[in-house]
């Protein structure tokens, strides 16, 4: 891994390296800030982008303490890291220095479901044991905001709507709090949104994404900016690609039946969640023409191994489980023939 700037530009001279690396501030703050020992006794450093995005999100909050900016979106921001780049252990250290400053009373790590709640905490806890409260229900999580170890409190967006609607006044309403949000998609756009707004007086939020929502992608006002605030830090898909820290991928694209071609280059996504679009996106005649080229094609585009010929090494993704039925049995029909 090379060291980078804040950028994602890398340092490859060794000159450079030395000259940034290692002054005083910058290794120190590696050694007793960037790295974490997990549960195993394993040293895992952090990252350049992984830093850098920490450093943003820290420097946010302290500077919106200074400036009163709490609760609102110049108060907060959002950090653009691809999947597969680390985002919990990222995620998990903002949450953890948060913790460490002397007027935040509690920092919440939102999730969006019940079993990457599990997963998260799981995840935290291998960072640091101690480190974490999780709640098994509503009741769990109020119980956990009453006590004053000052930990992480990893929680579902759905609990914490719950706790809002239940309990009108609680004392972490008027109290220093840090939201950061595991995935900044649609589903954390709007009446959480609203609710939070309503009751915490003092909040500085987070999102951290993979896939942001700009205007031009937004079916509603809402964006990722002007719900969490500005980009804090980025590291895109090209930036993991040229770091080998994901695969890179290839796209074929196949010629389209002028029959079907209308729907196959939709780009508006009412249009394509219509009734009569999924009806012709699953017309027999389409089907059928897919599944063959799957089988005509799978032994050319997966490399299994040659020795048995067996291995799952591809993916085939459809737009729901109706959808997946009719493919199994158009698969399952034309391989018998064959």
């Amino acid at each position: 891994m090379n060291w980078a700037k804040s950028d994602n530009s890398l340092i490859k001279d060794l000159k450079d390296f030395t000259a940034t690396f290692f002054q005083k501030n910058t290794i120190l703050n590696i050694l007793l800030h960037y790295s974490v020992f997990d549960s195993s006794d394993n040293l895992l450093i952090m990252r350049p982008y992984q830093i850098a995005a920490t450093e943003r999100i820290l420097w946010k909050i302290k500077s919106s303490y200074q400036a009163k900016r709490w609760r609102t979106t110049e108060g907060g921001g959002y950090i653009w890291h691809t999947t597969g780049s680390g985002k919990t252990l990222t995620s998990f250290k903002a949450a953890r220095l948060a913790t460490e400053l002397d007027f935040i009373d509690k920092v919440f790590f939102v999730v969006d479901r019940k079993d990457l709640d599990y997963q998260t905490m799981k995840e935290y806890q291998r960072f640091s044991p101690d480190s974490v409260n999780g709640s098994e229900n509503t009741a769990g999580l109020k119980r956990n905001i009453d006590k004053d170890d000052n930990k992480i409190i990893v929680t579902t967006i759905q609990k914490l709507n719950n706790l809002i609607k239940s309990e009108t006044d609680l004392p972490i309403y008027n109290k220093q709090v840090v939201f950061i949000f595991d995935e900044a998609h649609r589903s954390q756009f709007g009446l959480a949104q609203e609710n939070i707004k309503k009751k915490f007086k003092k909040y500085y939020q987070f999102g951290f994404t993979g896939t942001p929502i700009f205007p031009e992608n937004a079916l509603g006002a809402e964006t990722t900016a002007t719900v969490f605030g500005r980009e804090l830090h980025s590291y895109v898909i090209t930036d993991a690609i040229r770091d080998e820290k994901v695969l890179k991928f290839k796209v074929d694209y196949n010629d389209v039946r002028p029959k079907f071609k209308l729907i196959e280059m939709e780009q508006d996504e009412k249009k394509l969640t219509a009734a009569e679009t999924k009806e012709a996106l699953l017309h027999p005649e389409r089907i059928k023409e897919i599944s063959q080229y799957l089988l005509r094609n799978f032994k050319i585009k997966t490399h299994r191994s040659h020795a048995t010929g067996k291995g799952f090494n591809a993916m085939f993704a459809v737009s729901s489980v109706d959808a997946a039925k009719l493919y199994y049995e158009s698969l399952t029909h034309l391989e018998k023939r064959q």
